[in-house]
């Protein structure tokens, strides 16, 4: 069930995807406990002209996870600063510009 939708620029290379959902579905796996067959990491690239912040072209990446009810306010909490470190160690994007929220669905 966990999904983690990931919108960013347009232009991430295959291989770096590739790491990031090995290593996000591993960091869901030891956070939430979650089979891993069950963890879905989706990308979706925005276009330059797609994607704005205070009304101006931005390039923050928002990062949504989706995961049942139940798990403690501490895992959600460790869920979605594990997963913005993540994406800032392997792509340099600054904290700033990184939005992780945790969706808790029954």
């Amino acid at each position: 069930m966990p999904q983690v939708i990931i919108n960013t620029r347009a232009g991430l290379a295959v291989g770096l995807k590739a790491k990031l959902a090995a290593e996000i579905t591993e960091f869901v796996h030891q956070t939430i406990k979650s089979d891993y067959y069950h963890i879905a990491v989706i990308f979706y690239e925005l276009a330059s002209e797609s994607s704005y912040v205070a009304g101006k072209p931005g390039s923050d990446t928002f990062i949504n996870c989706n995961i049942r009810v139940g798990r403690s306010d501490g895992a959600v909490q460790a869920l979605a600063q594990g997963i913005g470190d993540l994406w800032h160690r392997h792509t340099g994007q600054e904290p700033s510009e990184i939005e992780v929220t945790v969706n808790l669905l029954q």
